[in-house]
């Protein structure tokens, strides 16, 4: 039995200024014993002679692995999945500030159900901007007091810091290779796990900051775009088209009963908003009322009247791929429209969508 529980893997490329604030920012904030493995990736900046220097604290002792060259994202994290052998691994990027009791809470919510595999603490990168003049240490605080220990399942889990239980890797190993150098083999593995069936999700109580795309900017903005479009092609072709989709009904009840179905949607990397006519209810009721976790693929949305209904829908800025409505006539005007409409969420007709 190992003395630490966490294996935090983080790669750095020519980046010595900003792998030195993450290790910083790690040191000061993180209490729970844990091995930080750190690989410089190809670097010729001196990286590794400061790498070379870090000394083991009481509850953080240190891995280094220098590569020659530089093997991408996936390459040198599943490098350091290689020699990972704690319960808990992560996958972090090397741009992130950390936040007081940020780990423990993570652990804190794995170990409340053995069935969630994967966890990101809440973020930035999530949406959670702190308002101006607040300190990310303020926005954890809060969080803590308000969300500990409250676990929300995700469509998929995010990369810049992903949290892997050991029985994960056991079961679906580690990132697939298809998706060198980067992108998109956070959802890929997000996808594998939930088959596998585990859950996914977010610790909301552990919070961290990131500056978004900054272990890439050295590629520059061109090469990023290039990348990312291959791995998309690369993850379509493999799982289909991630779905938007926008759910009528007329009341709560009809939510609760197509809940599960929902759900299971939103389990396959799909964003599901149901669309219910003009009542006040609270999210977090919906989901507990039928004993299933909130999902932040799943969203709720009311309506005054059908004209207000079509426009809602129609001009949402990310178009919705497919309109589930049982009303005939409804469906016929969402067609006419140019939408796919379906009068009930058949699976056959989603499969294929998610195939064009």
């Amino acid at each position: 039995m190992k003395n630490y529980l966490c294996d935090i893997i983080v790669l750095t490329w020519n980046q010595k200024d900003v792998i030195k604030s993450f290790v910083e920012s790690f040191l000061e904030n993180t209490q729970t014993s844990c091995r930080l493995i750190i690989i410089a990736n190809g670097c010729s900046d001196g990286t590794p002679e400061y790498l070379g220097g870090l000394q083991d604290t009481p509850n953080c002792t240190f891995k280094i692995l220098v590569n020659k060259e530089n093997n991408g994202f996936v390459g040198a994290m599943n490098q350091g999945i290689a020699v990972a052998d704690a319960p808990y691994v992560c996958l972090a990027n090397n741009d992130l500030l950390f936040t007081r009791g940020w780990l423990e809470e993570i652990i804190s919510v794995f170990e409340s159900n053995q069935k969630i595999g994967l966890l990101n603490p809440n973020s930035n990168n999530l949406g959670l901007q702190p308002v101006e003049g607040e300190s990310i240490q303020s926005v954890a605080e809060k969080l803590r007091q308000e969300k500990r220990g409250y676990f929300i399942e995700m469509p998929f889990c995010i990369g810049f810091c992903m949290f892997i239980r050991r029985e994960v890797i056991e079961k679906i190993g580690a990132l697939a290779q298809e998706f060198y150098p980067a992108f998109f083999e956070d959802t890929d593995y997000s996808l594998r796990a939930q088959r596998a069936g585990f859950l996914i999700g977010t610790a909301s109580g552990a919070y961290v900051w990131h500056k978004e795309h900054g272990h890439f900017n050295q590629a520059g903005k061109r090469g990023r775009e290039v990348l990312f479009t291959k791995s998309r092609e690369t993850f379509i072709r493999k799982w289909g088209k991630t779905l938007r989709i926008a759910w009528i009904v007329k009341d709560y009840q009809e939510v609760f009963d197509n809940l599960k179905a929902g759900i299971d949607l939103a389990r396959q990397a799909n964003f599901i908003t149901f669309y219910v006519e003009d009542t006040a209810i609270n999210r977090e009721d919906i989901f507990k009322a039928q004993g299933a976790f909130e999902h932040s693929g799943v969203q709720f949305k009311s309506y005054r009247s059908y004209a207000n209904l079509i426009w809602g829908i129609m001009v949402k800025k990310k178009k919705f791929d497919l309109v589930i409505c049982k009303e005939q006539p409804l469906s016929r005007i969402f067609r006419m429209l140019g939408c796919r409409a379906a009068g009930y969420p058949d699976n056959a007709l989603i499969a294929k969508i998610k195939k064009l």
